[in-house]
């Protein structure tokens, strides 16, 4: 069973994954590509790493949680090499269905067991243990994995026995998400926009067919203006581009409609703040 696992990658999702792995016990092993995000981890039990290739080289699992397919693809080609036996590796960074396959043959090249494994929830849940694991990868890896999983996650959704089946599912649980973030600011907007108090949208769908807890929130954060970074909006663009990419034969209507909307939080300066701030595109005046 496994005790020892790293976590490459310490942005807003990773450092609060080596958190929980840390609270239940197990030796934690830590790197960043920028060394600083590694500094409030020091004295406190951790091991830091100066490189991926010697966090990967003492543990038993490795968890990569990066900001794209790039990412995980320059760092896992440094640190592979220098793996132990029996290492496995749990993928659970953002990257669409191609890099997942990619992976899953690096690992395999490598002799290094790969469990598909993005996650659902934002920087609330990660620190709280309760991300949703969306998994795919061979039952023995996945059984190994039970620690490390039952530490960041409090439900398991098994996909499949392979890659790229749960970064499939990853994909379009965020065209969902970047959907609905959209249409409540939308909503507001026109609230807004034709004299009524937007707070009353959020009022008259509560506890309505049409309601969702996640729509709630959200409006709420638009409503106060509070644009904390849950899930950056930098994150939801590139998801929504692979989730575009990797469906050549669907209508791309609404996917571009979302592309061009969060392209403009971007291009306004907001791309690192929460997705919420898509509410800066309903704001442009159109001639």
């Amino acid at each position: 069973m496994i005790d020892k696992v790293a976590v490459l990658g310490l942005g807003t999702m990773g450092g609060a994954m080596a958190e929980r792995l840390h609270a239940a016990g197990l030796e934690v092993w830590v790197w960043n590509r920028t060394a600083s995000r590694a500094d409030p981890f020091r004295g406190r039990g951790f091991h830091i790493a100066d490189s991926a290739a010697e966090a990967v080289a003492a543990v038993d699992a490795v968890v990569t949680m990066l900001f794209d397919a790039d990412a995980v693809r320059s760092v896992m080609t440094q640190a592979l090499p220098a793996h132990g036996d029996g290492l496995i590796w749990m993928q659970s960074s953002t990257v669409g269905t191609l890099a997942a396959r990619e992976f899953a043959t690096m690992a395999e090249q490598a002799g290094v067991g790969f469990v598909d494994a993005p996650m659902l929830g934002t920087k609330g849940p990660a620190r709280a243990g309760t991300l949703t694991a969306l998994v795919a990868g061979a039952a023995p890896d996945i059984e190994s994995l039970q620690p490390v999983l039952d530490a960041v996650s409090s439900r398991i959704v098994r996909v499949g026995d392979a890659a790229p089946a749960a970064s499939a599912l990853k994909l379009a649980a965020n065209a969902w998400i970047a959907t609905i973030t959209a249409g409540i600011c939308q909503s507001l907007t026109i609230a807004e926009r034709l004299g009524v108090e937007p707070g009353l949208l959020l009022r008259a769908l509560d506890g309505t067919g049409p309601d969702s807890p996640y729509a709630q929130l959200k409006g709420r954060e638009v409503l106060a203006r509070r644009f904390d970074p849950q899930f950056e909006v930098e994150g939801i663009l590139k998801d929504v581009r692979l989730a575009r990419e990797e469906t050549p034969r669907i209508s791309h209507t609404l996917l571009d409609a979302l592309d061009e909307l969060y392209s403009d939080a971007v291009e306004a300066g907001l791309g690192r703040e929460d997705i919420a701030a898509v509410w800066s595109a309903f704001q442009r005046e159109e001639r």
